[in-house]
This record gives structure tokens, C-alpha cells and sequence, in this order.
């Protein structure tokens, strides 16, 4: 939660009326989604591949998703925010996906990186619209935040139900973690919590 919270609050820090999409509507995805619908936004995308990611992003404040299966996210995002978001939160990890967030953008805007993937994986980025749109790719590492003072604070946030972290987590006994694995899967759970079976 902290780090796609703190790539929203602390890195992109979106101004009142200015538009934000998040790529990847998985665990990271959704923290970012609920950080961002704290915020005064004109408009707040969710995108990704899986339809039941979405539907929790639209419960969780996003005015609009974007399934990239079936539409071109790049087209889809510069129609709805008219010309690009100002800011994205990209968490899916996918280079290729990196490469559309950065072509999505709009004049002036940045991208703020949280998915990872492994070392030595690159992603294509034309350069010349980079430069030409002015356009920022921030990495950001655990949201760039101060933890002593920043988690007390998305704690505040969660316990008041403005960051329903609940929605996205469902808990397991260890026994069943097959079932927790195959509910992850399949998409129907976001975040399986595996509880140890106590006194046995």
C-alpha cells in the first residue's frame, strides 16, 4: 500500500482537476487507485487485461477503466483526458506496458514507475516524443517515503475507511493454500493472506 500510495502522494502529488491513470489493476494497482480517489481529480483510469481488476478498480473510485485487451490504452487514455493523462502510476511490471504508459501521457506529464521487472529487461521509449511532449519517467522505490511518518498516516486513512484495504484481501487457514493459490489466479482474489492454524 505504501509504496503505490507514495508513488500517488509524495512522488506525482496530482493538482486539483488534473487527470491520473493507473496500468495494472492488480494489488499495487488498486492501492494506487485508492490513493488517488482521495484526491480532487477531473479524471482517475484504471487499465489492465483483467475484467474482475477493473470492476474493484470502479469500486475503489476509478471514473473510468480501460480494458487493453480490447481497446488501444494509449487511444482510449488521450480520448478521455483529451490529449493524456497528466500522471501515470505504472504497476504492472510489463516493459511493453511501460512503453504505452509513456506514449499515453500528455504534454508535460510524468509517469511514476512501481512495477518491477527483473533486472536486465528494457522497454522501447521514443525518444523523440519524450523530449518533444516533455514528458518524465520517475522510478519510485517503497513510494519514497518517510515510514515513520508516512504509514501512521495510511494507517489513519485506512481505519477512517477512506483506504478500504479490506477489499482487496482475502484470508486463508494455511491448510488451504491451494485454494488461496487458484483464487489468485483466476483473479477472483487480489491479496490471498495465508493465516497459520494456532494450538495445533
Amino acid at each position: 500500500m505504501h509504496g503505490a500510495a507514495g508513488a500517488v502522494l509524495n512522488v506525482l502529488t496530482p493538482r486539483a482537476g488534473s487527470t491520473l491513470a493507473v496500468f495494472g489493476a492488480g494489488a499495487v494497482g488498486l492501492a494506487a487507485v485508492m490513493a488517488a480517489a482521495l484526491l480532487p481529480l477531473r479524471a482517475l483510469v484504471a487499465v489492465d487485461v483483467q475484467r474482475s481488476g477493473l470492476e474493484l478498480a470502479k469500486s475503489l473510485g476509478a471514473t473510468h477503466v480501460i480494458h487493453a485487451g480490447d481497446t488501444d490504452p494509449v487511444r482510449a487514455l488521450r480520448e478521455i483526458t483529451e490529449g493524456g493523462p497528466d500522471h501515470v502510476v505504472e504497476c504492472s511490471g510489463v516493459p511493453e506496458v511501460l512503453t504505452q504508459a509513456i506514449h499515453a501521457l500528455g504534454t508535460g506529464g510524468c509517469v511514476a514507475v512501481v512495477g518491477v521487472p527483473p533486472f536486465g529487461q528494457t522497454a522501447a521509449v521514443d525518444v523523440a516524443d519524450l523530449v518533444n511532449g516533455g514528458k518524465r519517467v520517475h522510478g519510485v522505490v517503497e513510494g519514497r517515503s518517510n515510514p515513520p511518518t508516512f504509514l501512521p498516516q495510511l494507517a489513519k486513512l485506512v481505519a477512517a475507511g477512506q483506504l478500504p484495504m479490506g477489499k482487496l484481501v482475502a484470508t486463508f487457514p494455511l491448510e488451504d493454500i491451494e485454494r488461496a493459490a487458484a483464487a489468485t489466479n483466476d483473479g477472483s482474489v487480489v491479496k490471498a493472506v495465508l493465516l497459520p492454524s494456532l494450538g495445533r
